[in-house]
């Protein structure tokens, strides 16, 4: 396909011939530290609250502007150049996540050029020596993973101290929904706490402003959020969407890009990938905080809590019961053979993780009708995907209940 013929592109024949300049800025003030990227008539800003210890480091490199904004100027085809130094490394590293996904996804992305005022040598950004990292955390099943792990010290040599818990408002919770905010504030503050790891919230609008395709770009929001603390922290973590035998790819979040969105000095990690999601979940059987507090669903943030009913928590559901363990109370109610049945996994990363629950239980030797249920609805989403229009129509219903949620 033709980019210009492609309707999630702006394609603009002009902007083809002219450079995407991007200009950050910040501002701070007592508990609050506010960034701003800048391009064209246009801007990109996230707001980070919590304790000033807490937050990011007054800013040095303007990395993050690189990484926030790749991805429109490769929707657009326009070379991009960032008015503030920018580490060597960083630019390094996007030559070859512009490669990957021109490759990948021809019909969303060009092949451009990044630049800088300024390159930093990898050395300019003095660290200190205790490894210390910021996770992401949504209170969801591989957020919760990641930071009981490293806190526990489970992840071995590989195990960070947490600075922070970053929980980001402006992705699966819109910027407007603050009442669902406040209640998922409440909830990931408390299991943090269960855990020393302080909290910082990061609002952005990200989201509206600079990605095109979520399924693809979701990953790197993420991965900027986190790359506010460059300066301070030496990694950002992710949790694992796949666990490394079942990669989904082109995908928004895997390692393989994850580590072309780092730099030497501040690297994006793909955290827990060795393990399934029905393994993530019986690893943090011993956190009853945690468990209590646990949130996944993203049809339902009204309230934000889990609604108990769409994909996501029904199959979270699944992913305790195929190790034999009660369901926490953040998910209470075991599910329906009917419920099963009527499941609609709308693409393959889907999929495979209902397959992941049938091999696991079936692994423990359980033996109950919810996996015969599991198993016919697989066949069934299996036949269904076959067939695009069912796919387009979930995407269609998904956009209307994000949109319906956000009022």
């Amino acid at each position: 396909m033709d980019l210009k013929d492609n309707p999630f592109v702006t394609y603009d024949e002009k902007s083809t011939k002219e450079k995407l300049i991007v200009q950050l800025h910040e501002q701070r003030i007592d508990g609050r530290v506010t960034r701003i990227a800048k391009f064209g008539d246009q801007q990109v800003w996230w707001e980070l609250a919590g304790k000033n210890a807490n937050l990011p480091p007054p800013l040095v490199a303007h990395d993050m502007a690189a990484t926030a904004l790749v991805f429109v100027a490769m929707h657009r085809g326009q070379d991009m150049h960032i008015d503030g130094p920018v580490t060597f490394s960083l630019l390094k590293n996007l030559e070859d996540l512009i490669a990957c996904w021109v490759a990948w996804r021809p019909d969303l992305y060009r092949h451009i050029n990044v630049s800088a005022a300024r390159e930093l040598p990898d050395d300019a950004i003095r660290l200190p020596q205790t490894p210390q990292a910021v996770a992401a955390f949504s209170g969801g099943l591989d957020a919760s993973f990641t930071a009981w792990r490293h806190v526990t010290g489970r992840a071995g040599r590989r195990s960070y101290h947490l600075l922070a818990g970053v929980l980001i408002q402006g992705f699966d919770i819109a910027l407007n929904a603050d009442a669902a905010f406040a209640i998922t504030t409440a909830s990931a503050a408390d299991s943090l706490q269960s855990i020393n790891v302080p909290m910082v919230t990061l609002k952005t609008n990200w989201r509206d402003v600079a990605c095109v395709n979520w399924e693809m770009e979701f990953g790197n929001g993420v991965a900027t959020c986190l790359r506010n603390w460059q300066g301070s922290a030496h990694a950002g973590l992710v949790g694992s969407d796949e666990d490394y035998t079942r990669l989904v790819l082109p995908w928004g979040g895997n390692p393989i890009t994850y580590s072309m969105l780092s730099s030497r000095d501040f690297q994006i990690v793909y955290d827990g990938g060795e393990f399934a999601r029905t393994e993530k979940a019986e690893r943090i059987l011993d956190w009853e905080t945690g468990l209590r507090n646990l949130r996944v669903c993203w049809e339902g943030p009204l309230t934000g809590r889990n609604c108990g009913r769409c994909e996501k928590c029904l199959r979270t559901k699944l992913n305790f019961m195929a190790v034999g363990a009660e369901l926490p109370e953040s998910l209470a109610g075991k599910p329906s053979d009917a419920q099963i049945r009527a499941l609609r996994a709308g693409n393959h990363a889907q999929l495979l993780l209902l397959d992941e629950i049938v091999q696991i239980a079936e692994k423990r030797n359980i033996n109950e009708p919810w996996l015969s249920a599991l198993k016919l609805t697989i066949r069934k989403n299996r036949f269904l995907n076959k067939f695009s229009i069912f796919d387009t129509a979930r995407r269609a219903l998904g956009k209307i209940k994000r949109q319906l949620v956000s009022r």
